[in-house]
């Protein structure tokens, strides 16, 4: 699901609807301008265009406050100089906030990182957002603190800072043509620099919860009284059917990859170019592994979209030199992060942190569950890939 900035801009959610209407008659060439803002307010979780619309002009109309002191916090923490002007926040995502700080050194991105994202963790993304840069890929500029850390404490939550650079939003879903050819590229350049890595491979890309434990969250969403629980229940057959979608690992493949490529994680810069703006989760992975994962993010949502599959294939052929083999094993670990995101997700929606939260998990609960990844689904991707 997409996420609407904490200020949101009426001109750019038009623009980002005519992009989709473009983007939709690469499949369907009678669709209509009514489709791709039906189409956009539902990426939003939204019910509709004018509850999109509302709900923008709502948040311009109530900022969100900075807490007291956090700017000059974070500026002390990793030496950004004197805040000089107004503090604004741009984004909510599941991590946390961001927010745009001016100081006499220039602008800056502040952004929150779960708990559980080490400096060392930090350090490895860099790794790989270095090497990427160095092959062209546009990403942003991380700062450091004077300790020489990439993640610093600052009023009890983890943040890293990058210096601001101006993007646009993430790419319309499904995605067009051209940006799915350039993000094929992107990881065809990523590929082919095999990064070596010896990191063992992170847990919530190998462990899923027991069969059980989803009738178990469906028992609590019920006594919640969640009124998506009776689409939960209509698709936990498909959700368990998932579960048989295995892969052996082979470390001797493993190379270092970003693993959180998606969509929300790529924002249009500079005359159209793609930043990827997220490296901190990088960690070891094999290409048909990752290529999987990006195969679900970028072509399988809303719908499978053969124009978009296509040129991400040439993309990535262009700039890897090849395309790997690839069978329904290679959506293992997509289909691992798929099933503990949408657990954890759904757990967070009946018992959420903040209200911030709250919204997010409750609209991203129903968005997964209305358009749910299948063993079927996938099955018809490959079939699009061979064709």
């Amino acid at each position: 699901m997409r996420i609407l900035p904490d200020k949101p801009s009426l001109g750019f959610l038009r623009k980002e609807a005519k992009d989709l209407l473009a983007a939709l008659r690469e499949s369907s060439p009678d669709a209509s301008l009514a489709d791709a803002q039906r189409a956009l307010a539902s990426d939003y979780g939204m019910r509709d265009w004018t509850e999109l619309k509302s709900e923008a002009e709502r948040r311009a109309a109530a900022p969100v406050v900075v807490p007291d002191g956090l700017a000059e916090a974070l500026a002390a923490a990793f030496d950004l100089g004197s805040v000089t002007g107004a503090v604004s926040a741009v984004s909510f995502t599941p991590m946390g906030r961001s927010w745009s700080i001016p100081t006499d050194r220039g602008r800056w991105l502040a952004v929150t990182v779960y708990p559980w994202m080490t400096t060392e963790q930090a350090e490895l993304g860099s790794r790989l957002r270095d090497a990427a840069v160095a092959a062209g890929v546009a990403a942003p500029v991380p700062v450091r603190s004077p300790e020489g850390r990439l993640i610093e404490t600052v009023q009890d939550e983890n943040w890293r800072v990058h210096e601001w650079m101006e993007v646009g939003p993430s790419p319309v879903m499904p995605t067009p043509a051209a940006v799915a050819g350039r993000i094929g590229a992107i990881y065809g350049t990523l590929h082919s620099l095999a990064i070596p890595t010896d990191t063992a491979m992170h847990w919530y890309l190998t462990a899923r919860k027991p069969d059980d434990a989803w009738g178990k969250l469906l028992d609590r969403a019920r006594a919640a009284g969640k009124p998506w629980a009776d689409l939960l229940e209509e698709v936990l057959p498909a959700l368990l059917d998932l579960q048989t979608i295995e892969a052996g690992i082979d470390d001797d493949k493993l190379i270092l990859c970003n693993r959180n490529l998606i969509p929300e994680n790529v924002h249009l810069g500079h005359k159209d170019e793609l930043v990827v703006t997220e490296w901190d989760f990088a960690g070891p992975l094999t290409p048909e592994l990752e290529l999987g994962s990006a195969l679900t993010h970028w072509t399988l949502r809303p719908t499978i979209s053969r124009p978009a599959i296509t040129a991400f294939r040439d993309g990535y052929i262009q700039a890897a030199g090849q395309w790997p083999e690839l069978d329904l094993t290679c959506f293992a670990t997509a289909v691992t992060a798929y099933l503990n995101w949408t657990h954890n997700t759904i757990c967070e929606a009946i018992d959420p942190t903040d209200p911030d939260h709250a919204t997010f998990a409750d609209r991203e609960t129903l968005d997964l569950l209305s358009n749910p990844m299948t063993g079927t689904s996938l099955q018809k991707l490959l079939t699009a890939l061979d064709a």
